[in-house]
């Protein structure tokens, strides 16, 4: 009798067991639900990438990237990969050629108003898209106040001043009439650059320096978190770097000291921190939809957009 009963329970284990697999195995995702991206190893090195894992050690295990091109004389690569301590980081990189005919930057205001404000990246890009203009890429800008939205620096939009000071410890990335890109605001010794602030066309508020005139900054915030930054080389070349964090198994973020020798190993004369976190952002627009699609992943409910104070955009002028 107990063999019986054994071999019963038994049958109704192993129908069990196999009940549960075929629900794990049908259960589809909901939409609010975060499904980890699965660890696909690429044996193929985008260049972008190779000369980041050549020229710092931020890279401790590669797992996989790819490159798109965004727009004239714009491309993204999107690399996954371990720090060195093994937590995956998940990171974006604009490489924008300003030398490409008719590409700009661009300031974006929440929607394209004078009165300071807060609106996603996205909407932004919509709003302040306007005839004879292609916005085709986007990523968030300055520090801002979070109940009133107004920017922590200087913030230039087609020549009109939005924000005229830059506040102490503060930058500034700057694209003036003639198509020059500077950073301006107090450099690592504490000696103004010698920007001209008559002749700003564009301008965004910046954080802490990385990279001045070439030489790597003395930095102390070891905090591993969501991070943007601006660089550019001596020959115009333009990166945008977007870290997605706060998602341990998804993306944990980089810290200063890892995003300023990243900026190191592309080459840049000059970079700096921008706003992090939550707001850390990546648009591209869909040509065919005329619409602005975000490429990272907030660390909000939903991995949604956060609504910030202002952005920086890349413009084709037609």
């Amino acid at each position: 009798m107990n063999k019986i009963f054994n071999l019963k329970k038994s049958v109704l284990m192993l129908a069990l067991v196999a009940a549960l697999l075929a629900c794990k195995k049908d259960r589809k995702s909901g939409p609010d639900e975060e499904v980890p991206e699965e660890e696909v190893v690429d044996n193929t090195i985008e260049p972008l990438t190779k000369k980041i894992m050549d020229n710092s050690t931020v890279i401790g295990t590669f797992m996989s990237d790819v490159s798109l091109p965004v727009g004239n004389g714009i491309t993204q690569t999107q690399i996954r990969f371990k720090r060195r301590d093994k937590l995956p980081v998940k990171m974006f990189i604009l490489e924008a050629d300003m030398n490409t005919p008719k590409l700009e930057l661009l300031g974006l205001a929440p929607y394209n108003d004078w009165i300071p404000s807060m609106q996603t990246l996205s909407e932004m890009c919509r709003d302040n898209e306007v005839a004879g203009s292609n916005i085709i890429a986007a990523i968030n800008g300055d520090v801002f106040n979070t109940t009133s939205g107004v920017p922590s620096s200087l913030f230039y939009i087609n020549s009109r001043v939005y924000v005229g000071t830059v506040a102490t410890g503060r930058t500034f990335i700057a694209a003036l009439n003639d198509g020059t890109i500077a950073i301006g605001g107090k450099d690592t010794k504490g000696v103004e650059r010698p920007v001209d602030k008559t002749k700003i066309k564009n301008a965004v508020g910046g954080n802490q320096w990385l990279i001045d005139n070439g030489v790597k900054a003395v930095l102390t915030d070891l905090a591993i978190t969501g991070r943007t930054a601006f660089g550019y080389t001596a020959g115009k070349v333009v990166y945008a770097l977007v870290v997605d964090g706060s998602q341990a198994d998804y993306s944990n973020g980089l810290t200063l000291t890892d995003l300023r020798d990243i900026m190191a190993a592309l080459g840049v004369k000059d970079a700096v921190n921008m706003d992090g976190g939550a707001s850390c952002t990546l648009v591209v627009k869909d040509q065919s939809q005329g619409k602005w699609n975000v490429q990272n992943k907030p660390p909000l409910a939903g991995n949604a957009e956060r609504m910030i104070g202002n952005g920086l955009g890349f413009v084709i002028k037609n």
